[in-house]
């Protein structure tokens, strides 16, 4: 992987493929690049250019000094600012959970920069309405480590394989406290719906029926909020269906990816 300095966080980044379609991935809450192999191996590296990176506080990108340095919108102006330092023009952003309230901020913020969205299973665009008590927002925001594995755990519908969580709980558990604290707080105060009548690029919404981190409808009240999101569920699926339905997901986003110009 290469560094970049960008906006004072050193940011790890890494590209593949060779198409003239440009891709840009920003990964979920406590996770890092790693977790979007299952979709890059699966997308043809001839049609696309892929770029990955970590955000600031995970995997092996730089940490910041305190939390407000990791929340939707730093992370936002981040990913504009890697695109700009990478010469990245108008790419499709993917953004995951986290990653996708990222994406979002970065085209309300930069509506011209981006040429479309592929949200997959994004944070709520009403805050954490669905939590049920302090104490659930307190166990998201200063985790044990045993409760890092129930939530890595309740990403899936169906339990991973133990090397597949293994790998991921290496991912979870080397996320800094700024960012999970940072991202914490900000996705409970990540409350855009009503700005989201502006989001004038193709976007996809990709989700599982069974997620257990964001629920469907709150799913299902972002995508009808923006105006040109088509939608994608899949049955009997998770949080991460890039991960539990990989060819099914690759096939959905390019096909979707075809339609833009």
């Amino acid at each position: 992987m290469r560094h970049h300095t960008i906006r004072g966080a050193e940011l790890a980044t890494r590209q593949s493929g060779n198409g003239d379609r440009e891709l840009v991935f920003v990964h979920g809450f406590q996770n890092d690049h790693t977790g979007w192999r299952p979709l890059e191996e699966r997308l043809d590296g001839d049609k696309y250019r892929s770029t990955f990176f970590d955000l600031a506080g995970c995997g092996a990108s730089g940490g910041a000094e305190t939390w407000r340095r990791c929340t939707i919108d730093e992370y936002g102006a981040d990913l504009t600012g890697l695109c700009a330092e990478l010469d990245i023009d108008r790419p499709v952003v993917v953004g995951h959970s986290l990653g996708g309230a990222i994406a979002l901020r970065a085209v309300l913020d930069h509506p011209d920069r981006f040429a479309g969205l592929v949200l997959m299973a994004p944070a709520s665009t009403t805050g954490l309405d669905f939590l049920p008590d302090e104490a659930s927002f307190e166990a998201l925001a200063h985790p044990t480590r045993d409760q890092q594995r129930a939530f890595a755990r309740a990403a899936f519908r169906r339990p991973p394989s133990a090397e597949h969580l293994e790998e991921l709980m290496g991912a979870v558990e080397s996320a800094s406290p700024e960012h999970i604290e940072g991202s914490a707080h900000a996705m409970r105060n990540f409350t855009p719906r009503s700005e989201l009548a502006a989001v004038d690029v193709p976007t996809l919404l990709v989700c599982g029926d069974r997620d257990r981190h964001v629920p469907l409808r709150n799913h299902l009240d972002t995508q009808q909020a923006i105006p040109r999101c088509g939608l994608q569920v899949y049955f009997d699926i998770g949080h991460v269906p890039f991960v539990e339905a990989p060819d099914s997901c690759a096939v959905d986003i390019e096909r979707f990816l075809a339609t833009i110009a």
